[in-house]
C-alpha cells in the first residue's frame, strides 16, 4: 500500500509540475506583447535592466541553497527535530548573505551615477532580494508539497495578470510595472514564509547551537556550478553581439525554443530529486532503483523523438514562431537539436545520480569544464560562423559535460542498467517516426499543417512501435487508460 501511494504521489507531482510550466509559458505569451506595446522599448528596457541586476544579487544571496535545501529537507523530513534545525541553519545563512547583498547593492548605487539615476526602480525591485531569501521554495519541494506550490503559483499569476491589464496603460507606468513584477515574485515567497509555521518550529533552537559551517562547502560547490552555468548560458549571445548584433536575434529564437522544450524533458527529474534522496537516506534501495530507472526511461522516451523532430521540422517551427525574416535561424535550430538529448542525460546524471549521493563536486567539475570548452569553441567558431558557430560550441560543450559525468558516475551505472539494450527501442521507434515526418513534408502543405500532421501521425507511429516492442512507459500508460475506462 505504501509503495502504491508513493507512485501516485510522484505521478501527481509530475503533473502539477507540468501544469506550472505550461501556465508560466502561457503567462509570458499573453503579457509580453501587451507590456512591450504599452511601455515601449525605453521604459521596458529600464525595468528589465534593473531586473537583470537584481537577479544577479538574488543569485549571490541564495548561493546553492535552492538545490542543496531540497536534498537536505528530503533527507530529514521524517525527523522533525533535525528538520527544524536544518531549516533554521539554512535561513541563518540566508539572513547573513542577504545583509551582505544589500550592503553591496547600496554601495554600487552610491558609486555608479548610471544606477543612481534609476534608483527608484532599483529600490522597488530590490525587495525581491529579501523576499527570495525567505521564500523557502526548496523546503516545499523537499517535502514534495507540489499541490501547495501549484495553488499558490496559479493564484499569484492570476492576480498579476489582472494587475497588468488594469494598471499598465502608458509608458509612464513603468514604476507600477516594476512593483507588479515584485508582487508577482515576492508574493509567492511571502506566502511560503507565512505557511512555513505549519511544518517547522524554531522554539528551543539557539543560534549558538546552529552548525552553519557544515553546510558551506556543499553550498559553495553547488553555487560554483550555478555561476558557471549562468555565465556560459549568456556567453553565446555576448560573444556573438561583439561581432554582429543582428546575429544575436537570429541565435536567440532557436535557443529559446530549445530551452523551452528542455523544461518538459527535465520535468520529472525535478520532482524525483527529493524522493530519490529520501530513499537513499532510509536505505530503500529497491524504490531508489525503480525511480532512477523510470527517470532515465522518461528522458529517453521524450528527448530522442523531440530532438529528431526539431531537426526535421526546424523550418516549419521557425516559420510559425518567428516568421520568414528569421530563416537563418533554421540551420541554427538544426545544429542545436541534439542538446535536447545530451542535456537531458546531463540532468539525470547530475541531479538524479551524483547529487543525491552527495557527489555534487563531480557535477560542478563537469559544468566548469563544459563552460571552458564552450568559451574556447565560441572563440574559434563565432568569428567565422556567427550564430551557427555558437550553436556548434554549445553542442560540443553540452556533450563534453555529460561525458565527464559518465566517467565520474561509472561505478553506479551498472547498478541502474544505464547501458541497457532495452533503450534501443526509443531509437527504433524514433527512426520510424522520422520516416513518417519526412513523408508528410514531401506534400508541402504549409508549415502549420505539416507541424500538426507530423505531431499527430508521427506521434502515433512512435507510440505504436513502442507498444509493439513492449516498452514499459507505453504499456503502463495503456493499462492506466484501460483501468480508467472500466471505472467510467
Amino acid at each position: 500500500m505504501k509503495n502504491t501511494m508513493q507512485v501516485k504521489t510522484v505521478k501527481l507531482n509530475f503533473l502539477l509540475n507540468l501544469i506550472r510550466m505550461f501556465l508560466g509559458t502561457a503567462f509570458i505569451i499573453i503579457t509580453t506583447p501587451y507590456i512591450a506595446r504599452v511601455l515601449g522599448p525605453e521604459s521596458l528596457g529600464k525595468v528589465e535592466y534593473v531586473n537583470s541586476i537584481i537577479t544577479y544579487f538574488m543569485l549571490f544571496t541564495v548561493l546553492g541553497i535552492p538545490s542543496y535545501g531540497i536534498r537536505e529537507v528530503a533527507k530529514y523530513r521524517d525527523n522533525p527535530k533535525e528538520l527544524n534545525k536544518v531549516v533554521a541553519e539554512l535561513l541563518a545563512i540566508l539572513f547573513m548573505t542577504t545583509i551582505i547583498s544589500y550592503i553591496v547593492l547600496f554601495t554600487f548605487l552610491y558609486i555608479y551615477k548610471s544606477l543612481f539615476e534609476i534608483k527608484d526602480i532599483i529600490l522597488i525591485m530590490s525587495t525581491n532580494i529579501i523576499c527570495n531569501s525567505i521564500g523557502v521554495e526548496w523546503f516545499y519541494q523537499g517535502i514534495e508539497n507540489q499541490l501547495y506550490i501549484t495553488k499558490r503559483f496559479i493564484l499569484v499569476r492570476i492576480l498579476t495578470l489582472i494587475a497588468i491589464f488594469l494598471f499598465i496603460k502608458s509608458k509612464d507606468n513603468y514604476l507600477i510595472y516594476a512593483f507588479i513584477l515584485v508582487m508577482m515574485q515576492s508574493g509567492s515567497n511571502i506566502l511560503n514564509f507565512i505557511n512555513l509555521k505549519k511544518y517547522v518550529s524554531f522554539k528551543g533552537i539557539k543560534f549558538s547551537n546552529l552548525k552553519l559551517d557544515k553546510h558551506m562547502k556543499p553550498i559553495l560547490i553547488i553555487f560554483s556550478a550555478t555561476v558557471a552555468t549562468t555565465i556560459y548560458l549568456q556567453l553565446d549571445s555576448v560573444m556573438i553581439g561583439n561581432i554582429n548584433k543582428e546575429a544575436v536575434g537570429i541565435y536567440t529564437v532557436p535557443n529559446k525554443l530549445i530551452r523551452m522544450m528542455l523544461v518538459i524533458i527535465t520535468a520529472l527529474g525535478s520532482v524525483l530529486l527529493p524522493r530519490i534522496t529520501n530513499c537513499l537516506k532510509n536505505k530503500d534501495y529497491k524504490n531508489y532503483n525503480i525511480y532512477i530507472n523510470n527517470s532515465l526511461n522518461y528522458i529517453f522516451f521524450i528527448s530522442i523523438p523531440v530532438a529528431v523532430s526539431c531537426f526535421l521540422l526546424a523550418d516549419n517551427i521557425i516559420n510559425i514562431m518567428a516568421g520568414s525574416q528569421f530563416k537563418d535561424s533554421i540551420l541554427t535550430m538544426k545544429i542545436l537539436s541534439p542538446i535536447l538529448f545530451t542535456i537531458g542525460i546531463a540532468y539525470f546524471l547530475g541531479f538524479q545520480l551524483l547529487y543525491p549521493l552527495g557527489l555534487e563536486k563531480y557535477y560542478t567539475y563537469s559544468v566548469i569544464v563544459a563552460a571552458i570548452v564552450n568559451f574556447i569553441f565560441n572563440y574559434l567558431m563565432i568569428p567565422k560562423y556567427l550564430q551557427n558557430g555558437a550553436a556548434i560550441g554549445t553542442v560540443i560543450a553540452e556533450t563534453v559535460g555529460p561525458l565527464i559525468m559518465l566517467f565520474f558516475a561509472r561505478k553506479y551505472l551498472k547498478k541502474i542498467n544505464f547501458f541497457s539494450v532495452k533503450r534501443l527501442k526509443y531509437f527504433i521507434a524514433t527512426f520510424i517516426m522520422s520516416l513518417v515526418i519526412i513523408f508528410i513534408k514531401r506534400f508541402e502543405i504549409g508549415s502549420v499543417k505539416t507541424l500538426v500532421f507530423s505531431f499527430i501521425l508521427g506521434g502515433i507511429a512512435y507510440i505504436v512501435v513502442l507498444l509493439l516492442l513492449k516498452e514499459e512507459i507505453c504499456v503502463e500508460g495503456i493499462k492506466i487508460i484501460k483501468k480508467k475506462v472500466k471505472n467510467i
